[in-house]
């Protein structure tokens, strides 16, 4: 409560002054609980011999609960001698800018000659106000302080005014000091008025300091915690900002990120806030919020510091050695080295709890250093684990472990190959870049005793900033549309020329960063151009690593460009392109036609706008999932709509020679979500002969697949399972006969032989055709069940395979050294090794080789089957090749088998069975070699044959038949082909009827003598 003093009788005075209080109170309390602050001017008439300030200052005030009087001051006197008035403030305060404004020769003088008691408010209360202003000018301080001497000067309160020229370029900077507030409207019309007297002034603007008031804590905060921030004003403004300044990052714009969250969003006219979601180091510093007005010419900010109890973002803990070596030394010393940087935070720092002092507290790393003693001979230590404790002033603390791995005699390892120091087996060996112009490390793993190819993860420095910025900027420091600009532009200028992995992940990891940004912070067309070019160059480059990483690289590539390129606001642009990346745009068309890449792209949409964005050299770099036998076009083509709604697209592929000797293309989309290729939505028709079209229901990436599969031909499913279910039962009957007549066929050595090898060949066809057609059954199988299928298959027909050729390979002996028979024990060895162990470790070596790849897998999940992605690369060259190759030697068997039946027989007359026995072997392998081996070319023809060539379905169909017959034909000749067999069978026969006929006539016996 404010009081102004007239001079009246002192009793009444003091009466009026008493009822004014009690009206005041009575009038707040009724107003209710508000949690606010009101502000009454009292004027009381009384004489010069009433002292009301201590009169007030001996009054005891009320307090309720719904008001309490916290202060009544005297705040003015006015006296009246005549007809003269004559006002003045108190200490500590001015005139109003009611007063100034209405009597302008009262303003900035300590007396007023004018009768003004009546005005509210009367006075203000003192506050330091300075106007910081610049104006971009060629003009010197001389022509322009009078000028702002004369504007500023009539301002309440004025103080002083300091004009100086600025050090570099051209424009001048002032300063104005004042005692009082003002409208902003007032400060708008000066700045107008001062631009429009002088020509030469292109830009000039004003910051206020006094009129803000911000909240933020006084006392040093808890790392990692959460802090709100705020300021209030006045009068009500146009918009608000934050700003944070610190050393190492100068001044940031505040915007919303991971770790920031805008509170006073969408307007700010009278406070704003932020909320500091993870407090670290990186948010110590300096918060200034800003309030603008309408005009954009005049704003007022408040500055204070956060102060936070810091703990470090990295911890280095290192060692020498790096890999104790104990097979030459009995014992070891381990120094351990934590390094940090130099903080103003007092830190405590340990390793393994024994507390340290610093090597040299001035440096800007700051070092702490603990030695250990390996003892080689007592307890084996697989590693020594070191870890680095740091506590700041606040009793928080962070922790960094070291694995230090301790090399045995006997341990495997990998040897010194300099600069790469000698690595215990399975672990990674690190150095840092020594490279000029580039930061970070590289890595090289020791396996299986051999060092595996370096990954070098160094990046330019100049990338290596951009990349902090965009985390940045993620964070929400620099979170604007400028400064998403300034990123990308200095992305695009470090990845024009030559780039490493490290660059590219580097570049990569900035996209990721950048698209999720996206979504809270609005980015224009500007950044377009030097986004496309940025990332179309590291599609230039190499991605040297292992596999995972790359196609894990690859896929947080597209997903990041497709949502980048979704979230950039264009107004105007027509889109991008550069060598690898077109970007084309179509707006308020229910149709649009775009072409990149040569790819004709339509998109029915009732959106506004559609992006349509082509990418070279993205599509081999992604997981083919369920498709590893497809062949890929370099090319991906995405498309975006802002609207939702319905939506289709039709892509026309350009069809190449080469493509025609593939099999059906596959229309198919990037699955985001479950980051896989996929066909759902999507259908291939071919309209042309050189264009392939797809049509989709929905938009994403899209590509088409040319798959190295058979064509569908008609029937050709029902004669395969008609064929292998015939098969199958052959082959039962075939094991039982043999299993029922072993004993009495086989006689020899050379028919123990035959009879040994074909028995193995139908149980190795048996399991194979019967997990064949368990793996036709797509839609209950799980992906154990598919692998355990496929290698099922993968042994089964090889393992056939192997003893067709063991056959063959004991024929061929027999007849070249007649005199020099296999003896059983050496035959069954050697037929075991081939005809087993050469499968199975075939088909372990070829799963362990493409289990450690992801750009082609060992099976194919929609096929249950090996997979095929170009020539001589595929699991399924594993099966072709030892196909092939026994095929070979069979046919060359055959050839000799037969050129020695065409020569005069040289044997002794006592060797007279086994020439006939061998002549029988060598009719059943002339009829069985269709089965065994040619019917298996036209399986090499199928896969090596284009599929343009007429004759194909042909051969695709006496394939199927063929072959899914093996085991008829087995029956047919293992068992009705052999006269000895075929004798066993009918005896077999003709005793099993006449042990019924002889039971059927013990019966009658026995029932006739009862």
């Amino acid at each position: 409560m404010q009081l102004l003093r007239n001079k009246s009788s002192r009793i009444q005075e003091m009466c009026m002054l008493l009822c004014a209080i009690l009206f005041l109170y009575c009038q707040i309390s009724s107003v209710g609980a508000t949690n606010q602050t009101y502000i009454a001017e009292v004027m009381i008439e009384g004489n010069a011999s009433l002292d009301v300030s201590a009169f007030l200052a001996g009054l005891q005030w009320l307090a309720t609960d719904t008001a309490t009087i916290m202060e009544a001051t005297l705040i003015a006197q006015c006296e009246i001698i005549g007809d003269e008035t004559t006002c003045w403030c108190e200490n500590g305060y001015i005139w109003s800018d009611v007063v100034c404004d209405s009597v302008k020769t009262c303003c900035n003088t300590v007396k007023c000659v004018a009768n003004i008691s009546d005005y509210t408010p009367l006075c203000v209360p003192k506050v330091n106000v300075s106007l910081v202003g610049t104006i971009d000018t060629a003009l010197l301080p001389a022509d322009l302080e009078t000028t702002l001497q004369t504007e500023f000067g009539a301002m309440n309160g004025f103080s002083s005014l300091n004009v100086t020229k600025r050090t570099s370029g051209d424009g001048l900077d002032f300063v104005v000091n004042l005692s009082a507030t003002f409208k902003t409207t007032k400060v708008e019309g000066i700045l107008s008025t001062v631009q429009q007297s002088n020509a030469g002034i292109l830009n000039i603007n004003v910051t206020s300091r006094g009129l803000v008031s911000i909240d933020v804590p006084t006392w040093k905060v808890c790392y990692q915690s959460t802090r709100k921030l705020s300021c209030t004003i006045e009068e009500e403004m146009n918009s608000c900002m934050w700003q944070i300044s610190r050393t190492d990052l100068g001044t940031q714009t505040v915007g919303a990120g991971t770790e920031v969250d805008i509170l006073s969003l969408p307007t700010c006219t009278l406070d704003t806030a932020i909320l500091l979601l993870n407090i670290t180091s990186f948010w110590a510093g300096t918060y200034t919020c800003i309030f603008t007005g309408s005009a954009g010419t005049v704003s007022h900010a408040a500055s204070a510091d956060l102060m936070v109890a810091l703990l470090p973002e990295e911890i280095n803990v290192t060692s020498i050695p790096p890999n104790p070596d104990c097979s030459v030394a009995q014992q070891i010393q381990v120094n351990v080295t934590c390094s940090i940087y130099k903080s103003k935070e007092e830190y405590t720092v340990a390793i393994n709890d024994t507390r340290l002092s610093p090597a040299d507290p001035n440096s800007a790393i700051i070092s702490y250093y603990r030695t250990f003693t390996i003892n080689c001979l007592g307890t084996r230590l697989q590693s020594l684990i070191a870890y680095c404790n740091v506590t700041n002033s606040l009793g928080q603390n962070t922790t960094a472990p070291l694995d230090v791995p301790i090399i045995y005699p006997g341990d495997p390892v990998c040897e010194k190959d300099d600069p790469w120091p000698k690595t215990k087996n399975g672990s990674k060996a690190t150095i840092l870049c020594t490279e000029p112009g580039r930061v970070g490390k590289k890595e090289r793993l020791c396996s299986s005793k051999v060092w595996q190819d370096p990954i070098d993860l160094c990046i330019k420095e100049a990338l290596n900033t951009v990349a902090a910025a965009a985390g940045d900027f993620e964070k929400g420091v620099g979170a604007t549309e400028d400064g998403a600009s300034l990123i990308f532009d200095n992305l695009k200028n470090t990845t024009s020329v030559q780039n490493t992995y490290g660059d590219v992940k580097a570049t990569v990891n900035v996209f990721s960063t950048m698209s999720r940004a996206s979504s809270r912070v609005t980015m224009g067309e500007t950044l377009l151009p030097n986004f496309i070019d940025s990332a179309s160059n590291i599609l230039n480059t190499t991605w040297d690593t292992d596999d995972k990483s790359k196609v894990k690289l690859a896929t947080s590539y597209l997903t990041s460009v497709e949502e980048l390129v979704k979230n950039i606001r264009l107004n105007t642009s027509e889109g991008h392109n550069a060598s690898n990346i077109q970007l084309q745009v179509c707006r308020k068309s229910s149709v649009c036609n775009r072409t990149v890449f040569n790819v004709e792209v339509e998109v029915n949409s009732s959106a506004s706008e559609v992006k349509t964005i082509g990418l070279q050299k993205i599509a081999s770099l992604l997981p083919k999932g369920a498709f590893t036998d497809a062949i890929y076009p370099s090319l991906v083509v995405s498309a975006t709509v802002n609207e939702s709604g319905p939506v289709n697209i039709r892509l026309a592929f350009p069809t190449s020679v080469e493509d025609k000797s593939y099999s059906t293309p596959h229309c198919v989309f990037w699955n985001i979500t479950s980051e896989r290729w996929s066909q759902e939505g999507c259908n291939y028709t071919q309209l042309s002969s050189n264009i392939s079209f797809c049509d989709c229901d929905h938009l994403t990436s899209f590509s088409m697949l040319l798959s190295k599969t058979p064509v569908d031909l008609p029937f050709m499913d029902q004669i395969t399972y008609i064929g292998l279910g015939i098969s199958i039962c052959s082959l039962v009957v075939f094991i039982t006969i043999e299993a029922l007549v072993w004993h009495a066929v086989v006689k020899t050595n050379l028919s123990h032989f035959r009879h040994t090898a074909l028995i193995n060949i139908s149980l190795c066809l048996l399991l194979a055709d019967c997990s064949f057609v368990a793996a036709t059954f797509q839609n209950i199988l799980t992906d154990t069940l598919c692998i355990l299928l496929t290698v099922a298959q993968h042994f089964f027909y090889l393992a056939m395979f192997f003893w067709m050729l063991c056959l063959s390979i004991m024929l061929l002996h027999q007849l070249i050294f007649v005199f020099h028979p296999l003896r059983k024990k050496v035959f069954m060895i050697l037929s075991m090794t081939i005809g087993y162990a050469c499968p199975t470790l075939t088909v372990g070596a070829t799963y362990m080789y493409y289990d450690k790849r992801t750009d082609v897998h060992y099976y194919s999940r929609s096929t249950c089957w090996l997979t095929y992605d170009s020539p001589m690369k595929g699991s399924i060259h594993a099966f072709l090749f030892p196909l092939g190759t026994i095929i070979f030697i069979n046919m060359f068997s055959m050839v000799v088998v037969i050129v020695t039946l065409l020569k005069p027989a040289a044997a002794e007359s006592n060797k007279k069975d086994d020439k006939e026995a061998a002549k029988s072997i060598i009719k059943v392998i002339i009829f069985l070699t269709p089965v065994f081996g040619g019917t298996w070319i036209l399986g090499l023809f199928v896969f090596l044959m284009d599929d343009n060539k007429s004759i194909k379905p042909l051969i695709h169909y006496s394939f199927t038949i063929v072959n899914s017959l093996q085991g008829l034909f087995i029956l047919l000749t293992g068992c009705f082909g052999e006269k000895r067999v075929r004798d066993e069978i009918v005896k077999l026969v003709i005793s099993g009827r006449s042990a019924k006929s002889e039971s059927k006539k013990n019966l009658t016996v026995s029932t006739a003598k009862k």
